[in-house]
């Protein structure tokens, strides 16, 4: 009879680690949301006005900030700096990443395969997927210039969240955990040294991944593949995935500064839709694009131009004191626009207009990270991270 109940008492023990956390696997509340919405001096006003102080790493949900900590990842209240919740895996394997899916959820993984969807609001497991190991998976963690190892976290398309990692890519619907498609691993090799065999980078695009492969020769060959069920749509020369921004609406933006040219394209057959001549820009980094509903802006040394994403039209140009200067990120949310005047200056703009709403001079160099609703990242310095409206 005893045995009988020890092994109730296992697994009810079982269940129950399976409905919350395994050992190891601590998913902390600290002091909780604040009980009413967050709303300091400044924010929402024309000035540029510094709210809160952040990590690097960090990304914005609301009134708090998603950072790495540890094992794992936190959420730290803007308001006051105080934790609103902790979770970390410390008997895990190493932690990998995270990512944003969407305003309220996050995507964590580490390298034993686990993957956790996150509420961020209420710091809840939305659910566990555990991913099968790839055919590089012992290679990759001899971690060395010859051999990198490839983990790439990102969300694209309709609710999807794709992974790479040892020699696969796994695509997960993001409302269960399951698996929506993987991709053939004879493709997706990670492994090769620079300019070696395997993928090179790969990037959603809406209804499409792009996948950078090869090289055949000395050209980077890249794959187009369907969002839903990873079949090629098209195929492509030269590497795309770290130079072209997802416009929404079925499109895809891309910088060719070799040419010289802003090209933007049909994301379901690459079909090219319009292009813009953009003078003396020497990056492709496709981080001096910023996309709204319906206007890409790009910031160039000479100006900061507002295209329609629909017909490839000027909306506005503006430019400023001291050009040519160099380009760099920016940020918009459709009403408002950041960009650098220069070096240390923030230009808050009207992101309709183009006019000029506000401007702030900083100590140190600045760099624009990330726009969240009404508040942007700005990195002053190295040290400093500051979310201002």
């Amino acid at each position: 009879m005893w045995r009988i109940r020890l092994k109730a008492i296992a697994l009810v023990c079982v269940v129950l680690l399976a409905m919350v956390a395994w050992p190891g696997e601590i998913i902390g509340r600290a002091a909780g949301p604040p009980g009413e919405p967050w709303q300091p001096p400044g924010r929402g006003t024309p000035p540029i006005d510094v709210l809160a102080e952040v990590s690097y790493e960090s990304d914005l949900f609301g009134d708090v900030a998603v950072e790495r900590r540890g094992p794992g990842v936190a959420a730290v209240r803007l308001a006051d700096g105080a934790d609103s919740w902790v979770y970390q895996r410390f008997w895990a394997d190493d932690f990998v990443d995270w990512v944003r899916v969407d305003d309220q959820r996050i995507a964590v993984v580490w390298r034993d395969g686990r993957v956790a969807l996150i509420n961020v609001a209420t710091g809840r497991i939305v659910w566990h997927a555990d991913l099968p190991a790839g055919p590089d998976a012992e290679l990759s963690r001899t971690y060395d210039e010859e051999w990198p190892v490839m983990w790439e976290v990102s969300v694209f398309g309709p609710g999807s969240l794709m992974i790479l990692h040892d020699g696969r890519v796994d695509v997960l619907d993001t409302r269960t955990g399951a698996a929506r498609w993987t991709c053939p691993f004879a493709t997706c090799s990670t492994v090769g040294g620079l300019g070696g065999p395997g993928v090179h980078g790969i990037h959603g695009m809406g209804e499409v991944v792009l996948i950078d492969q090869g090289p055949e020769g000395e050209v980077i060959k890249g794959v187009a593949r369907d969002a839903e069920d990873g079949t090629q749509r098209w195929t492509y020369a030269g590497g795309l995935t770290f130079i072209t921004r997802d416009l929404g609406q079925g499109r895809m933006a891309t910088i060719d500064h070799a040419g010289g040219e802003l090209i933007v394209r049909e994301a379901a057959d690459g079909k090219i839709l319009w292009r813009a001549g953009l003078k003396g820009l020497d990056t492709n980094d496709a981080t001096i694009l910023g996309v709204s509903d319906d206007l890409l802006t790009v910031d160039t040394p000479a100006e900061v131009i507002a295209y329609r994403i629909a017909d490839g039209g000027v909306a506005w140009r503006t430019s400023f004191e001291g050009a040519p200067r160099r380009p760099g990120s920016v940020l918009t949310n459709g009403q408002v626009t950041y960009v650098r005047g220069d070096e240390r200056t923030l230009i808050k703009l009207d992101a309709r207009t183009g006019d000029v709403l506000d401007r702030r001079r900083f100590a140190e160099e600045i760099e624009l990270q990330v726009m969240r609703d009404d508040l942007a990242k700005v990195s002053v310095g190295l040290k400093h991270h500051l979310v201002i409206a």
